[in-house]
C-alpha cells in the first residue's frame, strides 16, 4: 500500500515536471515565444535609437540649411571655399611648401 502511495505520487510529480517543461518549450520557441519576443524588443530598442540619432541629424540639417540662406553665411563660404572675391578685391592663397 505505501508503495503504491509512494508510486502514484512519484508518477505525479514526473507528469507534472513533463506538463512544465512542454509547456515550456512551447512558450520559448516559435514565432511568438519568448526568445523570439526579446530579439524583438532588442531591434525595437535599437531601431528607436536610430531614430532619435536620424531625428538630431535632421535637426542639425535644417539649422545649416536656414543659416546658408542668410546673404552674410554664403558670402562667408564662398569667400572660403570657393576662393570668391568681391569686384576690386585680390584674393591671395597661400600654398604650403613642397606642393
Amino acid at each position: 500500500m505505501i508503495v503504491k502511495k509512494v508510486n502514484k505520487r512519484r508518477r505525479l510529480w514526473l507528469f507534472c515536471l513533463l506538463c512544465f517543461c512542454t509547456l515550456l518549450l512551447l512558450l520559448s520557441l516559435g514565432k511568438r515565444g519568448f526568445i523570439q519576443q526579446v530579439r524583438v524588443w532588442q531591434n525595437r530598442r535599437h531601431l528607436e535609437l536610430e531614430v532619435q540619432t536620424l531625428e538630431e541629424r535632421k535637426m542639425d540639417l535644417e539649422n545649416e540649411c536656414e543659416r546658408l540662406n542668410d546673404p552674410d553665411k554664403i558670402e562667408e563660404v564662398a569667400r572660403e571655399k570657393y576662393g570668391m572675391a568681391k569686384k576690386n578685391e585680390t584674393v591671395y592663397q597661400i600654398v604650403p611648401e613642397g606642393q
